[in-house]
């Protein structure tokens, strides 16, 4: 189940602009312009971001391919484009995981039933 959002944020606006909007809250927006952050803040802002937009970009990997989706956006970065993504991981329906358990056998199979009932998935 999808947690309730909170805030709306829109980075792309204005540069160095951000508007959050409250989901339910009395204002409309509420705008914050970076650039009137004092320099040491700012300054501080920008490792903290870049962590984060990386990151970000490897939430749900490991390995390999952490690497190859952080220095993707990396690359992107490089090159003036905020937008790149990695692609996102490969999502497995739970329908072709319950339709094929038919095909273990044995303990096996048993260990796979306790393993989707402990995931809330019921067969």
């Amino acid at each position: 189940m999808a947690r309730a959002k909170k805030l709306s944020k829109d980075l792309v606006t204005k540069p160095g602009i951000v508007i959050l909007t409250v989901v339910e809250g009395e204002k409309e927006a509420m705008e914050f312009d970076f650039s009137q952050l004092p320099p040491k803040i700012q300054k501080a802002f920008g490792p903290f971001g870049l962590g984060h937009k990386l990151g970000d970009s490897a939430a749900g990997r490991s390995g390999k391919d952490a690497e190859e989706a952080i220095a993707k956006v990396w690359d992107g970065l490089m090159k003036g484009d905020w937008s790149v993504r990695a692609p996102a991981q490969p999502k497995v329906a739970i329908s072709t995981i319950t339709a094929n358990l038919d095909k273990l056998q044995g303990p096996e199979k048993e260990t796979a039933k306790k393993l989707l009932a402990s995931l809330g998935i019921s067969v």
